[in-house]
């Protein structure tokens, strides 16, 4: 008698038993038997775009949260700015600001994706958190995606004024695909020698696409291990991935777009001269390891503060999981206090 096949997306063993019990029983829940991004066409994912499907808790009041459009190559994008209460505006209360790009693989997501940790941010340090809605792939390949973040990076430059920021109290940072665009607009902001960036926070981020080759299976020559011990983790297994990848990539994509800095900011010569980075990492991801290899590369070869938090017995969309997960509620504390730590320049190597 042939067994039945598991339903899908149910939890495989080896990875249940690193979850909590009561993680199991919300996946169970809301996601077995449901399919998943990388298991929809487009059409359905920008139909109902939800990318966390539970444990999301609302977030506080803040004082205000307004959009706007701004113009990027081709066209324009939506900046959804978030204000504390009582803000500043004044030339003696201008206040930091910091840059949140979302996740979903340049794909799928949307501004409004991260709003309860932004939420949270926003009352705790006082700061500006500005969410970029930037255009997504397939319709806009790479590197559209990363450049209407750098477009938002240098209008944000532009504007401190109006804005009441000051400009050397820039914050970068993003979940996913937004941290790997956080890492890229960092890097680039120091090659062209713009100073103002105070923190660049890299939350469970891509970072070396080299990961796969040319078929979009894992690199038998990467070492990045995570893309093997996690090849079917749940939520962002290789086949999720790879989907990302298939839709970001330009046509006739070669090795040498995989392993452009702009796609694979590991890969950058030099890690010297960035801004103080908050890495954070998460057990049952197979980015796990890449992320590693950057906090590794900065803590090494770089000459800045640097700090990695992997996130044990959790998987990729934790950080947004403070309903169901203590280490989500861990993440929100931990990159709040080290954004303000920034903001004061406390951020100092050996310090």
């Amino acid at each position: 008698m042939i067994a039945p096949s598991p339903p899908l997306n149910a939890l495989k063993p080896e990875f249940e038993k690193l979850l909590p019990p009561e993680y199991v029983a919300e996946y169970n829940k809301h996601v077995v038997g449901r399919r998943l991004a990388h298991q929809r066409t487009i059409e359905e994912n920008r139909n109902d775009p939800v990318i966390v499907s539970f444990g999301v808790e609302k977030g506080p009041e803040v004082g205000s949260i307004e959009d706007v459009q701004i113009p990027v190559n081709g066209g324009k994008i939506t900046l959804r700015i978030y204000r504390p209460a009582e803000a500043g505006g004044d030339e003696e209360r201008k206040l930091p600001v910091h840059l949140n790009f979302h996740g979903g693989g340049w794909v799928i997501g949307q501004i409004g994706d991260d709003d309860p940790w932004i939420r949270r941010t926003v009352v705790r340090t006082g700061a500006i958190i500005i969410d970029v809605g930037y255009r997504l792939a397939p319709e806009h390949r790479f590197p559209i995606p990363i450049e209407d973040g750098w477009a938002a990076f240098q209008w944000v430059r532009s504007n401190s004024e109006p804005l009441g920021v000051y400009p050397k109290r820039i914050s970068i940072g993003g979940f996913s695909a937004g941290g790997h665009m956080a890492a890229v607009i960092a890097q680039r902001a120091r090659d062209e020698g713009i100073e103002g960036v105070c923190f660049c926070l890299m939350v469970i981020p891509v970072t070396d696409a080299t990961a796969v080759g040319k078929d979009l299976e894992p690199a038998p020559s990467s070492p990045h291990v995570s893309w093997r011990v996690n090849y079917d983790c749940p939520f962002l297994s290789h086949a999720r991935m790879s989907y990302f990848y298939r839709h970001l990539l330009p046509p006739n994509w070669t090795a040498s777009t995989l392993a452009c800095p702009t796609l694979s900011p590991l890969l950058h010569p030099n890690f010297k001269n960035l801004p103080p980075t908050l890495v954070v990492t998460a057990e049952i991801d197979v980015l796990r390891s890449e992320g590693e290899a950057y906090a590794r590369r900065l803590q090494e070869e770089g000459d800045g503060w640097a700090e990695h938090w992997c996130a044990m017995g959790v998987a990729h969309p934790f950080p947004h999981q403070t309903g169901v997960s203590e280490r989500a509620r861990e993440f929100v504390e931990l990159s709040g206090r080290r954004m303000e730590d920034a903001f004061a320049g406390r951020l100092v190597r050996g310090g």
